[in-house]
């Protein structure tokens, strides 16, 4: 302990002997020893003006107003909030109509409900979107509310051939679609 005191007495004298003293202006610097400020007078908007000038010469292309044309988004192949329930030209089924009776009539029968003699008829909504495909199944309505009969019916809509999508004053849309589907007949 007591070379504890002697080693903090022996730290305290080479401190003070040295000369040590703490900085007089311990705050804020001193704005006159500043080199903007020796240039400028001290005016900041005037020290802002100048140095902006100055850096624009160095870096002009930091300063140029960049104007680009904006794009407009014409996609509107899965564009849910674009989509007409009548259009000029209605989507057509690129087989024909014919066919697509066809397509629902052989898809219907494949759940195991129908084979028993329960039967439904279900209308179904979907849209057929720029590309020509049938997207976002819903059911309106349906005479047995069971739920492999929903799944099959969106399994026969999801496993259609490709549309002839809607047109608008000559513009490809968006467009609902509604069919009905029986099964157990």
């Amino acid at each position: 302990m007591k070379s504890f005191s002697t080693l903090i007495l022996l730290f305290s004298g080479i401190i003070l002997c040295s000369g040590f003293k703490p900085p007089k202006n311990s705050g804020a610097p001193n704005p006159k020893n500043d080199i903007l400020y020796s240039i400028y007078g001290g005016d900041v908007n005037k020290m802002m003006e100048g140095e902006r000038r100055k850096d624009s010469i160095a870096r002009p292309y930091l300063y140029q107003n960049i104007t680009e044309e904006k794009k407009e988004e014409t996609s509107t192949v899965d564009d849910e909030s674009n989509i007409k329930e009548k259009a000029e030209i209605m989507p057509t089924y690129i087989a024909g109509e014919k066919a697509l009776q066809e397509y629902v009539k052989q898809n219907a029968v494949l759940v195991g409900d129908s084979l028993v003699g329960v039967k439904a008829n279900i209308v179904v909504k979907y849209y057929i979107n720029t590309l020509g495909d049938a997207r976002y199944t819903k059911i309106l309505k349906t005479d047995n509310p069971t739920r492999s009969f929903d799944v099959e019916v969106m399994r026969i809509i999801d496993g259609m051939e490709k549309w002839n999508p809607a047109k608008q004053n000559g513009v490809e849309v968006n467009c609902y679609q509604t069919i009905t589907i029986k099964f157990g007949e």
